[in-house]
């Protein structure tokens, strides 16, 4: 049996990739910010196989002390934290700016230099959920411009974590676009459902396992270019 840390899994596609796993007869670590985000969790079916952490992925507090609960055999560890943050840096104040780069940025990449010792040596997976909207060749609709720096940040330090301490290890890194999906964050108008980017997610990293490598991909294995 397979062990997976999903964090920020309260809600959306945090809480598809629990139930997801579940399915999948994984034992789920999941992380949620606060007591009250809980419930849906606990009525996943399988859920005698999930433990709950609290975890703000903005607080160095909070990172040492989920590293240090954690057992040193994840075969997969999922950063999902982020947020939409403001739609223009000109408008943005600096508070904002700050928080959404803590928050997509900082946060989830110091919890993943934090993890790499919980990740299975030669075969782990460490994975972010990154998005299309951080590659620069792709950009050619602008708009969301600070979310869409917040992703190209966060993919530009996954990748020198993966050449640093995860190819040492022995650590596949993943950046994950989950496609446009129908969250509180893609609308209602978006392309997909949860459950068609959460099954495509678990099987993308299915298929990386043991890659050794870090890819930039979608839901369905597209290659994203940077």
């Amino acid at each position: 049996m397979k062990t997976i840390l999903i964090v920020g899994a309260s809600r959306g596609l945090g809480l598809g990739l629990v139930a997801e796993h579940l399915k999948r007869g994984f034992d789920v670590i999941a992380t949620v910010r606060k007591a009250a985000d809980e419930a849906e969790l606990k009525a996943l079916p399988g859920s005698e196989r999930l433990t709950l952490h609290h975890l703000d992925v903005t607080s160095d507090d909070d990172i040492a002390r989920l590293a240090k609960d954690l057992p040193a055999d994840l075969d997969i560890a999922f950063i999902n934290a982020g947020i939409s943050g403001p739609k223009s840096v000109v408008t943005a104040s600096a508070d904002e700016l700050n928080q959404i780069m803590q928050a997509n940025v900082f946060g989830p990449v110091r919890l993943a230099h934090a993890l790499i010792g919980k990740v299975r040596r030669d075969t782990g997976i460490l994975a972010f959920m990154s998005s299309i909207m951080g590659s620069i060749a792709e950009n050619e609709s602008g708009g969301m411009e600070v979310y869409r720096a917040s992703k190209t940040a966060q993919n530009s330090l996954a990748r020198s974590l993966w050449i640093g301490s995860a190819k040492e290890a022995g650590v596949t890194v993943l950046s994950i676009h989950p496609g446009w999906v129908k969250t509180d964050m893609g609308g209602a108008g978006a392309d997909i459902d949860v459950d068609t980017s959460v099954t495509g997610i678990a099987d993308q990293l299915a298929a990386h396992h043991g890659a050794h490598t870090h890819h930039f991909v979608d839901y369905s294995g597209r290659e994203i270019a940077w």
